[in-house]
């Protein structure tokens, strides 16, 4: 369910405003695929309350330790010397099996800027996500999170803090996605977008291959990310925690790995990266990297890839489960491979 409040609208600069009457794939949608105008859908709060705890778990004073305990990633990443000012990609949508109520399973972009010392890290994160929730569904849900203190205090979902200024009244964050890939069959997708503004600063969230503007960041919000950003990252990231010690399963994408490749495993495309005159361009280069490999892992593959897809890379896995309980730890790695470093796989 959705409330709507007022706003005052915005738009990023260069861009001519439109009404895009193509959205129809959230599930608010078959009660309409538009607020009134001047208004916004927002997810109710008690919704959104499943995530009090914010996406990096119960507090742990230490950010480092924080950020890495339970979570395990598959990434596709560029660190560049040239200042980046957005990223773009293409992921496919999927429900995984996520069986306990404390973990996670979400497919994102990074747009990042800092690192864990002083804790001045700042991250700018999009995607779907799928967690259990009280209502007994698993469907894949559209967010975005931001933090600017490497997850000390800061740290937010959606709307459950102030922070994202929303100006579209056809996409609702936290809203479930319609659509799911089938694996053997159609496959699913989103295109995001993340963008710096050059003239008002602030960072830009767009959706779709015409990139509809949703909303933005303003740039007041961040330090180290206020001019630039240095890191960009694309793939899945788990959070499984095994608190019951019962070996819950939760899978990463599919629940393939990339070796299934395409319509059977998940897939980051047509990544591209803003750089020297802002335009979005392919990396000329990306490197791939897991935090725990015989669990989770990305690859490329030299099969049929998705039409159209440029760049790409496949992504997940089947997780630790009953079978690989034994290979499950708080990975250290996670924090050399987060923002800092990387387990480079091949």
């Amino acid at each position: 369910m959705t409330i709507q409040m007022t706003i005052q609208e915005d738009y990023p600069s260069g861009m001519t405003k439109t009404e895009d009457g193509g959205f129809g794939w959230q599930v608010w949608h078959r009660n309409g695929t538009a607020c009134p105008q001047g208004t916004v859908p927002v997810q109710r709060v008690e919704a959104e309350a499943e995530l009090s705890q914010g996406k990096y778990g119960p507090l742990i004073p230490d950010a480092a330790e924080r950020a890495t305990k339970g979570h395990q990633y598959a990434v596709g990443f560029v660190e560049a010397d040239l200042p980046i000012y957005g990223t773009k990609a293409t992921l496919n949508v999927w429900n995984p099996v996520v069986e306990s109520a404390d973990d996670f399973s979400l497919a994102q972009i990074w747009v990042t800027s800092g690192n864990y010392k002083h804790n001045e890290l700042n991250t700018l994160e999009t995607g779907w996500q799928v967690y259990p929730n009280k209502y007994g569904d698993r469907q894949a849900r559209l967010f975005t999170y931001w933090t600017i203190d490497a997850y000390i205090s800061s740290g937010c979902y959606n709307h459950y803090c102030k922070g994202f200024v929303h100006v579209n009244r056809h996409v609702v964050l936290g809203g479930a996605i319609t659509g799911t890939s089938t694996f053997g069959g159609d496959q699913f997708d989103i295109t995001l977008q993340i963008w710096k503004d050059p003239l008002s600063g602030h960072w830009w969230l767009g959706m779709g291959l015409n990139v509809v503007p949703i909303g933005y960041w303003p740039v007041e919000l961040f330090t180290t990310l206020s001019a630039h950003a240095s890191k960009v990252q694309w793939g899945g990231e788990v959070l499984y925690i095994n608190s019951t010690g019962l070996s819950n399963i939760t899978q990463m994408g599919s629940g393939a790995f990339p070796r299934k490749g395409f319509r059977k495993a998940a897939y980051v495309c047509n990544m591209q990266i803003a750089e020297k005159n802002r335009s979005f361009l392919p990396p000329l280069d990306f490197q791939l990297g897991a935090t725990q490999p015989d669990s989770y892992t990305a690859a490329k593959t030299h099969g049929r890839g998705p039409s159209g897809c440029g760049n790409h890379f496949y992504y997940g896995g089947p997780g630790p489960g009953p079978l690989r309980s034994s290979s499950f730890r708080s990975d250290p790695l996670a924090i050399l491979f987060l923002f800092l470093g990387v387990y480079v796989v091949v």
